[in-house]
């Protein structure tokens, strides 16, 4: 049985952005969270162009949510064993999988998407990991602010370094380096990486899109949230730091800090952030509550917020769960960028284009 550890909080920041180049976000990101020491975190990025990406991250997205969030009450979650869990994330991911084939059967302008996933389940200091393609999670010692990438890419490059055939220098400006051999929506069959890992007091928990590493040495990426103690300050910087660059693809992130607090420090609060997809949004929460758990009960308040070219910050008031916008909901707010490159309606499925 899961046994939480004790004197331990959860802080978390979500942000996603289109970046300088693409017209349209196909990135879909969720933050949920439950007492303080409760955190789901997933980061999806679409590909198949336009709508098809946008709507490939946005259906697995709303499967986890559904799949996690949905069926079972905090309280289960808070005694559920690991194995357990990491089974009903697993299933999750695979009925999103399910789902996007089935969509792209039925509608023939939504042929060949696919999406990345890499979602995180934290209680207190146990993490679990369920991953697809080359999104990544990267682990953030507080002590010293080493950073270790958690996940495997998915892609053909990263196959032949783990093969020794090139070196990561070589990687980087290979001409495959945006393929990958294993996505969501590839077939029903689908294989899901899962990885086990803890977090210390101090620690960051860092989940982020290619869009982000396309510009952000992981190095960077350390000195940012060792840098910038707040989640949304480095969720922030990040961005930007991204866009100052170039900001070739869209740009997600997601970061959750682990803080060692005393019982006085706690206040008597549930707090929970879900669901942004397909646009420029930014969700950042605070959870603190009482080391313990609290009610069981849903409370929703839709408190998104949308902006055009960046990313907005929002603090709902209580648990707030929303289901995903599609690009059809916003697609007379979204203001149009200078396209540097051909993005084209049909890519390949295994090509996450930048």
């Amino acid at each position: 049985m899961y046994n939480p550890g004790q004197g331990i909080r959860l802080r978390g920041s979500a942000r996603t952005d289109t970046g300088k180049v693409r017209e349209n976000n196909e990135d879909s990101i969720h933050l949920w969270a439950q007492e303080d020491h409760m955190i789901l975190a997933v980061v999806a990025d679409g590909m198949g162009g336009a709508v098809a990406g946008e709507e490939a991250s946005r259906i697995v997205i709303e499967a986890i949510q559904t799949g996690i969030i949905a069926h079972n009450t905090p309280l289960v979650y808070e005694t559920m064993a690991q194995d357990v869990l990491i089974e009903h994330l697993k299933e999750a991911i695979r009925e999103g999988n399910e789902n996007i084939i089935d969509q792209a059967s039925d509608h023939p302008e939504l042929k060949g998407m696919g999406t990345t996933i890499t979602a995180a389940f934290i209680r207190n200091t146990h993490i679990v990991i369920g991953h697809v393609g080359d999104s990544r999670a990267y682990l953030v010692d507080g002590a010293d602010g080493h950073i270790e990438q958690i996940t495997a890419d998915h892609s053909f490059v990263q196959a032949l370094v783990a093969a020794g055939h090139i070196s990561e220098e070589e990687a980087e400006d290979h001409p495959m380096r945006n393929v990958l051999y294993r996505a969501l929506g590839q077939a029903r069959d689908v294989e899901i990486d899962v990885y086990y890992e803890q977090m210390h007091s101090e620690d960051r928990l860092v989940l982020c899109s290619d869009g982000l590493t396309l510009h952000v040495e992981p190095d960077e990426i350390a000195r940012i949230v060792m840098d910038y103690p707040e989640p949304s300050e480095a969720s922030e910087k990040m961005i930007a730091l991204t866009n100052k660059r170039g900001g070739r693809d869209n740009i997600s992130v997601i970061v959750v800090k682990a803080e060692e607090v005393s019982e006085a420090a706690f206040l008597d609060d549930t707090d929970t952030i879900a669901l942004n997809s397909a646009g420029d949004y930014d969700d950042e929460d605070t959870i603190v509550a009482p080391n313990g758990f609290g009610s069981s009960e849903s409370r929703t308040s839709p408190n998104t917020q949308q902006r055009d070219g960046e990313s907005t910050h929002v603090e709902p008031p209580g648990m707030f769960s929303q289901t995903p916008q599609s690009r059809e909901d916003d697609e007379d707010t979204q203001e149009p960028l200078q396209k540097e490159e051909t993005l084209g309606e049909g890519r390949d499925l295994y090509t996450n284009n930048q």
